[in-house]
């Protein structure tokens, strides 16, 4: 994973991500309720203040209207066009002003070319049907927004004009968007402070987590003394604490196991070591005690064979002589199988090409050789037992189990490790299903297999597929067991 690509699924950029965006959230709820409340209030106040203008306008104008007097009408609505001298930007807002008669002629206004023209817009009729003050937000054609501000003058009750201004809603719009401006640069700057704060707050979190991950990856890759530091006293400080003893614990433990494992290994290897003795004990009294006393029997049979003259006692004594030797040739096998002399006297290749050569006589099965070990020193004696035992299990299993028409023996010498390697091209099996079933022949003969290599330091490997035979590798180093049969 690239450093981005971690950077980005880190848990602490996470956490910072969902706080800042639900804070931003909140935030930028809270400024836009804000500048709309603004807004408001400042709308409320320009139509109140357009309201104000335009009464003030309407009872200035009662007495000239009464008089006719179109003039002092027209210097009414240019004051209030022009404003008070302390507030000359009210021109800029009031964008017309006029007073209509009942007929909705304009007697005044700001626009003196507009003078005395009848206006005949929706407008103008609902003012003069419905002589209530009124404010309506209106389009000018210009497209500027803006309240359409309509005052009744009343005489007695009675209507005799219509006061209407038209107040621009520009400097609302503008200090609103002065107003957003200013608050959102606040705010920009506030977000990158609150930023800085949050990915800090986060990698404070997030820095125990990733304690722990290292911890435990430490952990998987064996080393058992690595510690997480306890620097928190709250949940994730109780967590460190738990890791720390688990894996302790698992120290101690791993430390029995293999205190278990090297104990295990020495009693297999003194089991294998008095197994080997004893056949080599039984192996020597039948070849030295029974033999002879079969052979003895089978010439004093011999003997009283030619002495007698009775037909039927002679048949009876051949046939004994017969199986007397059947019987002396089987405890020769016997012997052979349970410690072959060639192997203590001759060594690993002469065993083995006798090995090969009884079990092909046996099996009929033919079975290749191939050696660079005839020449040289002798390999040590535990290793030559040791090889020869895992190559005659491999040969009983091929000959129980494989169905081969052939088979394969290969050992050799090479940079410092012997290789032994059995193939047949027999049925196969799944190795994985065989190493997870329940113990049978085969697999315990597997299991001894594995445990002598294992015993000489070295590895065994099987491949083997349904129908593609079965080869057995075992590599074992030569300079440690060499070493070892030295100690």
């Amino acid at each position: 994973m690239t450093p981005w690509a971690r950077f980005r699924s880190s848990l602490a950029l996470t956490i910072t991500g969902w706080i800042f965006g639900f804070v931003s959230l909140i935030i930028l709820g809270v400024v836009g309720y804000l500048l709309f409340n603004e807004q408001r209030v400042l709308e409320e106040e320009l139509q109140a203040r357009g309201l104000l203008i335009a009464t003030h306008l309407a009872q200035q104008g009662v007495d000239p209207i009464l008089r006719e007097d179109d003039y002092s009408l027209f210097k009414l609505v240019q004051a209030v066009r022009a404003g008070p001298p302390d507030h000359p930007a009210q021109r800029e807002r009031i964008l017309y002003a006029m007073i209509l008669d009942r007929q909705g002629h304009a007697q005044a206004h700001s626009d003196p070319a507009r003078v005395h023209a009848r206006l005949d817009d929706a407008r103008t009729r609902d003012t003069l049907v419905r002589p209530v003050l009124s404010v309506v937000p209106v389009t000018a054609p210009s497209g500027e927004r803006l309240y359409d501000v309509a005052v009744p003058i009343l005489m007695r009750g009675l209507l005799i004009g219509v006061v209407r201004l038209g107040i621009s809603r520009a400097e609302v719009s503008g200090l609103i968007r002065s107003l957003a401006v200013k608050v959102l640069s606040v705010l920009f700057l506030l977000m990158l402070v609150g930023i800085w704060s949050i990915w800090r707050f986060s990698h404070g979190i997030v820095r125990p987590i990733l304690q722990l991950r290292d911890g435990a990856r430490a952990v998987q890759a064996g080393r058992l003394s690595h510690r997480v530091p306890v620097d928190r006293p709250d949940e994730v400080g109780e967590l460190a604490t738990a890791f720390n003893a688990m894996t302790e614990e698992l120290a101690h433990s791993r430390a029995e196991i293999q205190e278990k494992e090297e104990m295990r290994t020495r009693l297999l290897a003194q089991v294998i070591t008095a197994q080997e003795d004893e056949r080599k004990r039984i192996a020597r009294e039948l070849h030295d005690e029974t033999s002879q006393s079969l052979t003895s029997l089978t010439v004093g049979l011999r003997v009283l064979e030619g002495r007698e003259e009775r037909p039927e006692v002679r048949a009876s004594l051949a046939d004994l002589r017969v199986l007397s030797g059947k019987t002396l040739d089987a405890v020769h096998s016997l012997a052979l199988q349970l410690r072959p002399s060639v192997l203590d006297d001759l060594g690993l290749v002469p065993a083995l090409e006798r090995l090969i050569a009884e079990w092909q006589r046996t099996h009929a099965i033919p079975v290749l050789l191939e050696t660079n070990l005839r020449a040289g020193p002798r390999l040590p004696a535990a290793m030559e037992t040791a090889l020869y035992r895992i190559a005659q299990e491999a040969l009983t299993n091929v000959a129980r189990h494989a169905a081969a028409t052939s088979a394969g023996v290969i050992l050799e010498l090479r940079q410092g490790s012997v290789s032994l390697i059995v193939e047949d091209n027999g049925r196969g099996f799944e190795v994985a299903a065989l190493s997870g079933a329940v113990r049978d022949e085969r697999s315990l003969g597997l299991f001894g297999m594995r445990e002598r290599t294992t015993l000489l330091g070295g590895t065994l490997t099987i491949e083997s597929a349904p129908g593609a035979g079965t080869t057995i590798f075992v590599a074992v180093p030569l300079v440690s067991e060499a070493s070892s049969a030295d100690g």
